[in-house]
């Protein structure tokens, strides 16, 4: 790609992007660069840095599928609805995301695929029992969530289909957040 000077190729196996740096002298060090890459490249993408001389050469590549993370949280919770709750009480689920970090728990929330996941489940035959679903990731169980943390910790979806959503005594527990 240098040699023929393309900025891009792609294939079914790969997508490869050459694009300039500009990197101002506050941003050379390794913290202000890797954070102005990461917001660049997305936080799918795995990064690789090296300076040379005055030069600073990054690789960045991503996967070449989409994140499936909210996915697998929707087909583990219409699995697991229907063999844990018997429907005699109303019943909510709670999700625990323990390998998602940072960036990739802020990007799920920020994107709304949880909360389109948890919503498409609430849809199906499977959520008829459940009153609402709980979504907590590692940081925020442990209180490390910092200044961008989910509201008390976790993000939760009332299912407005099932009868129990509007009673009183369930309304702090199931009233949603995201």
């Amino acid at each position: 790609m240098l040699e023929t000077n393309r900025r891009a190729d792609h294939d079914e196996a790969a997508v490869l992007r050459l694009d300039p740096l500009m990197l101002a002298g506050a941003q050379a060090d390794e913290l202000g660069m890797m954070s102005s890459l990461r917001r660049e490249f997305g936080p799918e993408a795995h990064l690789a840095a090296t300076v040379a001389g005055g030069g600073v050469f990054v690789l960045a590549a991503r996967a070449g599928r989409e994140n499936e993370v909210a996915g697998a949280i929707r087909r583990r919770m219409a699995a697991v609805a229907p063999l844990r709750l018997t429907g005699a009480r109303p019943g909510i689920l709670a999700m625990f995301i323990e390998d998602a970090d940072r960036l990739e728990w802020l990007g799920l929330r920020a994107k709304l695929e949880l909360e389109g996941q948890t919503r498409q489940f609430l849809t199906l035959p499977q959520a008829r029992r459940v009153v609402a679903v709980t979504c907590v990731s590692r940081l925020e169980l442990f209180g490390a969530g910092g200044p961008d943390a989910a509201p008390d910790g976790e993000v939760r979806f009332c299912n407005p289909a099932h009868p129990a959503a509007r009673a009183a005594a369930l309304a702090p527990a199931v009233m949603s957040s995201g």
